[in-house]
């Protein structure tokens, strides 16, 4: 990454700040995640909580592993963001009579209607970018990000969904 003598993306001053596409995408990606966040808060829900919730619902039955999967995370977040949701009345963990170490995690009735306010509130909040942004700039930035995430991902050892990092590598 470069860094020169330009205007910041936050706060329109000029100082010596990173320039670059991967700098962009953090501050991009936390400031949707703060209005995502702020469209949330009152379900008391998370941007995690949220999405494993969608997904709980819309594929229940699911284990942590293929959850992370799905989310592009590890299983340990996805784990600590289901705890959270158990213990909130969101979700369950049940048995799987096929293999007794599985605990797959359904919605309860409040999680359902809880993820179907987040789907709801998730589709008018890409109403408004498509609005903010025009569609075909849009569709473009959806394009390019999907190209991006496909790029980067054979990158990843398979078994971890992020790799270590180079001083984790040196110590194992």
């Amino acid at each position: 990454m470069t860094v020169e003598q330009q205007a910041s993306p936050l706060t329109g001053d000029r100082a010596v700040a990173p320039k670059g596409l991967g700098f962009l995408l953090g501050v991009a990606h936390r400031t949707r995640r703060r209005a995502w966040e702020a469209k949330l808060a009152d379900l008391g829900l998370t941007a995690p909580q949220a999405a494993l919730l969608r997904l709980i619902a819309a594929q229940p039955g699911g284990g942590v592993r293929r959850l992370a999967r799905e989310l592009g995370t590890d299983p340990m977040n996805v784990q600590r963001v289901a705890e959270t949701l158990i213990a909130a009345g969101l979700c369950e963990p049940r048995h799987d009579p096929s293999d007794a170490r599985r605990r797959p995690l359904y919605p309860t009735d409040k999680g359902s209607q809880h993820a179907g306010a987040v789907a709801r509130r998730a589709k008018s909040a890409e109403r408004d970018l498509v609005e903010a942004l025009g569609a075909n700039c849009y569709h473009a930035l959806l394009a390019g990000l999907q190209t991006l995430v496909d790029h980067d991902r054979p990158t990843l050892d398979p078994a971890d969904t992020f790799p270590r990092r180079a001083r984790d590598k040196e110590s194992s």
